[in-house]
């Protein structure tokens, strides 16, 4: 597959361009993989709940609208590990990797309670939102089951960082597809209850994600342990006592991408808690059309990610005049792919919607919202290929700073104002919200972009100035202050939600 990729588009590209699509499609490729793999679980879960009751599907779409933002903003901590082993690997310093990788495991212990604790309690929350009694219900029967599959998740980050980081992808995409046949399996199994297992609804499907998690864990780890190519980084050559000055770099790198990662799926979580006083049909549309947009979303986030790791090598062998080059290529070649994705969601919604769902309302709103997302993905594909390629040199406060004011500060109200108040003399419902997200994102993609232009040139000429990169300050340093900064905004946007749906 990869070589018809190469082959197609080297008669129309310069050599230079050849060789920088080959680069992201080596590493893009197998990253693609592994995400289309996660999105197809929750996808499944989504098909297999929705044909077993649009109750369950929007329990479980609720709770994943809660635990979601939860794990990408702990695992956030951790994600900063990638671009620092991207960096250490294009410097030739593959002895440093595995003391890195296992100082990360001193951050995700306590993640992993305080993850848990969240999940344990967030039940409660339900409660104050206007979710209805049997809806909440089932929220709560997935959340009680689903969050012992937190620790696996968490503890196989730092494995993913340390072989993603070195270009060796391949193994975390296919220990993703083993979770993802466990989980067809698992929801076919304990949802419905066939084969003599028990019935089990949405805790079934909560259930078959813990075997899934912890079994991709264990299986990702024999590999690591056992493959010669993971010798060179020392990973499992002893124990380390905490470091405190590599927790405290990755902190100052990973806390700015827990509390961005927060801010971008609160805005669509947030839409979800909003929207669910409109009853489960609404809900259950916004849902699907999210699947179906993050499905697609997955292409142009892949080459995010490739970007992070390409342009991160190339930091760490001293050549940004090659970074700066690869992320404006994520940029083009995200945007190209996006493109297509915007022609799949225009012409076929409503087939595809079909395969999930077959109530006619379901399927009528779900189709309009598919709309907005054909048009989501031109500046998803801008804001996440800059995103990542601002990781690679290691800037990740500036993004966040730009997300808060696209999402929180504009989309979000913005949205609320359209969805169910009065305020421009009409409600609309989820196309509403949907028209502020948009808002949103395209406002966030122009901050994203001239950011990550200033910030790739500036690189260049402090290069020329004769410092090294470790010696350029390329970002603002919020360092601890970000905790309570990110608590801060949790806490706010968590009253805010409150206080508007209640």
């Amino acid at each position: 597959m990869q070589q018809v990729i190469y082959n197609f588009f080297r008669i129309f590209l310069s050599q230079k361009s050849y060789s920088e699509l080959r680069e992201f499609v080596s590493l893009g490729f197998p990253m693609l993989l592994s995400q289309v793999a996660l999105q197809l679980i929750g996808f499944n879960a989504v098909i297999q709940s929705g044909n077993y009751s649009k109750e369950v599907l929007a329990g479980i779409l609720m709770a994943n609208a809660i635990w979601f933002p939860i794990f990408l903003s702990l695992g956030g901590l951790i994600f900063f590990v990638t671009p620092m082993v991207a960096q250490l690997y294009g410097a030739n310093k593959l002895n440093q990797i595995g003391p890195l990788i296992r100082q990360a495991y001193w951050l995700v212990i306590p993640i992993i309670v305080i993850g848990m604790a969240i999940l344990f309690v967030a039940p409660l929350a339900l409660g104050y939102i206007g979710i209805s009694d049997e809806i909440r219900f089932h929220a709560q029967q997935y959340l009680s089951t689903f969050m012992f599959a937190i620790p696996a998740i968490l503890l196989a980050q730092p494995l993913r960082s340390l072989t993603e980081g070195i270009k060796r992808p391949l193994p975390v995409t296919l220990t993703n597809f083993l979770m993802l046949l466990m989980a067809i399996i698992g929801n076919y199994l304990f949802i419905f209850g066939n084969y003599g297992f028990p019935e089990m609804g949405a805790k079934g499907s909560g259930l078959s994600a813990i075997i899934g998690t912890w079994t991709a864990l264990f299986v990702l780890l024999i590999y690591i342990k056992f493959s010669k190519s993971y010798e060179p980084t020392e990973f499992f050559k002893k124990i380390d006592l905490p470091s405190l000055s590599t927790i405290k770099e990755i902190l100052n790198g990973g806390l700015p991408m827990g509390i961005s990662n927060f801010i971008e799926l609160s805005m669509f979580s947030g839409a979800t808690l909003i929207l669910g006083r409109l009853g489960a049909d609404v809900v259950s549309a916004h849902g699907i059309a999210l699947n179906i947009g993050g499905l697609l979303f997955m292409v142009p986030l892949s080459v995010g990610m490739a970007s992070s790791v390409i342009v991160g090598n190339k930091i760490g062998e001293g050549n940004l005049i090659g970074a700066r080059y690869s992320s404006f290529y994520s940029l083009k070649f995200g945007c190209f792919l996006a493109f297509f994705n915007m022609m799949i969601l225009l012409t076929a919604s409503e087939f595809l919607v079909s395969i999930i769902n077959q109530d006619p309302n379901v399927i009528e709103i779900a189709v309009l919202l598919l709309v907005f997302a054909a048009f989501f993905q031109v500046a998803d594909a801008l804001v996440i290929g800059a995103q990542g390629s601002l990781r690679g040199y290691k800037v990740t406060i500036s993004p966040m700073l730009i997300m808060l004011i696209s999402f929180w500060v504009l989309a979000m109200p913005f949205g609320y104002s359209l969805a169910v108040t009065d305020f421009w003399n009409i409600q609309l419902g989820a196309p509403g919200m949907w028209t502020g997200m948009c808002v949103g994102l395209f406002v966030c993609a122009s901050l994203m972009v001239w950011r990550m232009n200033f910030i790739t040139a500036k690189a260049i000429e402090l290069q020329k100035e004769g410092l090294t990169f470790n010696q350029m300050s390329l970002d603002p340093k919020l360092k601890i202050s970000t905790l309570f900064i990110g608590m801060l905004l949790i806490l706010a946007f968590a009253g805010l939600i409150r206080y508007l749906l209640v």
